[in-house]
């Protein structure tokens, strides 16, 4: 019997009509950061993401190149798992919603509920954003009757559809997001105010006015669209309705730890009408939704027009992938807009890795290599207790705001506690104690020095995925593989070797 801890995590699928960028690389590596640490300690975890290929805006843009729907997608689809590779996203599984399976699913999905009254036939009137994939309610257009979110000019929509029966569902949802549902809790105030509390509205799920969706077993010439089909992708993924559903059972049931992860703007969906087809379908509710803000170009929203978007591919490109996983984890807060520059991101890159904790590791190495031949004894508990007490309190801190999904404090509180050991360095002046021969107290600070860098390059390990083997070598830590939380709070049973030749692990980035 498997007794392990079970972590599922999952990005929203990505709508590949346009070009990568870095809101892309954001979530995703996020979510890749948390799956790896949970790894570490110990679980076994699920990790999904994807792409969310119907709709009328494929139709369109795929008719206006001269392609069939699927073969348009072919080369969008391709370049998120190439821009998924080059940042070292290691996910478990990549959905497309025109995956058969996932098709089947739905249309089953679709004929349970409308047997048991949560979907029935209707009428619909109103505004459609065919960016948004949505229709409109007033508070979603502005003055001048575009959308608030994609500034386009909706369409005026009248049509037979199938409704999802939301409305019977407003106290579910008014008690769900009165809990602790939602991260940053300040969302589920948004949610309650502009959406539940001036009345649920039922729900548009199919469409007759195209044709690239996935058409109801019922009556086919109606195509689920976007949300019915999107949002059940986190458990189709697993097999749910499927004869091969032993992920389902496993990644989704109420012993595991699931937390999703969604751009601020789809929050709406996850927040309310994805619980409410959980509920209809009588499964169980996410521990958490991870709800981010955007990353802005000098505090504006990035767009084509303003000539601002970010392709994360150039920066990995020129600095490499680490580069840009680390100023994700440190420089974007998940509960504010970040702002992301090329200057922003070299300055970054500078202070945190090239000066801070590259320049820790290397001086420590370089001075362990001088003062000791490469190797300070097998003794560990030569400690300095100061050190130690900040080893300690590091993790623990480390460990409570990565099990809160606080990426952005945990990675601050790394780079806190190297300033600390850069600064314990110039404090002791080991030089000195070499000139003085103190030598138990230049090991003694050594020691500490070196397990110092041991966690922190432990620790990063969920970020830096490719600079870790490097950064772990520079320690001189015997078995890294055998590394853990609890082992390195107390350095039991953990050795170093003699420490090999030294590497650069950041170069500085000239501006």
């Amino acid at each position: 019997m498997n007794n392990k801890k079970t972590f599922y995590v999952t990005t929203p699928i990505y709508y590949p009509s346009g070009e990568l960028h870095i809101g892309h690389a954001y979530t995703t590596t996020l979510a890749d950061i948390l799956n790896r640490y949970k790894k570490n300690d110990g679980y076994e975890t699920f990790f999904l993401t994807g792409s969310d290929e119907h709709g009328e805006k494929i139709e369109i843009k795929s008719a206006e190149m001269g392609l069939p729907p699927l073969q348009f997608l072919e080369e969008k689809v391709n370049k998120f798992k190439e821009l998924w590779k080059a940042l070292g996203i290691h996910y478990s599984k990549f959905i497309r919603t025109t995956d058969k399976y996932h098709e089947d699913a739905v249309k089953r999905i679709f004929t349970k509920l409308l047997e048991q009254g949560d979907i029935y036939k209707g009428f619909y009137e109103g505004k459609y954003c065919i960016s948004c994939e949505e229709f409109l309610t007033t508070e979603q257009i502005d003055e001048n009757g575009f959308c608030k979110i994609s500034h386009t000019l909706p369409t005026d929509v009248k049509e037979e559809t199938y409704f999802l029966k939301t409305s019977a569902y407003q106290e579910f949802i008014t008690d769900l997001l009165n809990s602790n549902f939602i991260i940053p809790d300040y969302r589920k105030n948004e949610m309650l105010k502009n959406f539940v509390e001036p009345g649920l509205k039922d729900l548009s799920v199919t469409r007759i006015s195209f044709k690239w969706g996935i058409p109801i077993t019922e009556d086919p010439k109606h195509v689920i669209y976007v949300w019915l089909d999107a949002l059940t992708n986190y458990i189709t993924a697993l097999g749910y309705m499927q004869k091969n559903h032993e992920l389902f059972d496993k990644f989704w049931s109420e012993d595991t730890e699931i937390v999703q992860l969604v751009g601020k703007e789809i929050t709406r969906f996850h927040s309310i009408y994805w619980p409410i087809i959980l509920k209809m379908l009588d499964l169980r509710i996410p521990n958490k939704l991870v709800s981010h803000g955007w990353i802005l170009s000098n505090n504006d929203k990035m767009s084509k027009s303003l000539g601002n978007v970010v392709n994360p591919m150039d920066y990995i490109e020129e600095f490499g992938a680490d580069g840009l996983r680390f100023y994700i984890a440190n420089e974007l807060p998940i509960d504010k807009d970040g702002n992301f520059s090329r200057e922003m991101f070299i300055e970054s890159y500078n202070a945190y890795l090239a000066n801070n904790i590259g320049n820790l590791i290397s001086r420590v190495n370089n001075m362990i290599t001088k003062y000791f031949d490469g190797h300070l004894g097998d003794d560990l508990s030569v400690s300095d207790e100061f050190i130690d007490s900040k080893i300690s309190q590091l993790i623990d801190d480390y460990k409570a705001n990565m099990d809160k999904y606080d990426i952005y404090t945990a990675t601050r509180k790394i780079v806190e506690f190297s300033a600390i050991c850069n600064k314990y360095i110039e404090d002791k002046e080991p030089w000195n104690l070499d000139k003085e021969n103190k030598t138990e107290e230049l090991r003694t600070v050594l020691m500490s020095l070196q397990k110092a860098i041991t966690v922190i390059s432990f620790l990063l390990k969920p970020i830096l995925v490719f600079t870790y083997d490097d950064m772990i070598e520079q320690t001189g830590i015997k078995d890294p593989e055998n590394l853990t939380y609890g082992a390195l709070k107390t350095f039991d049973n953990l050795s170093f070797n003699k420490l090999g030749d030294k590497k650069v692990l950041f170069q500085r980035i000239k501006k």
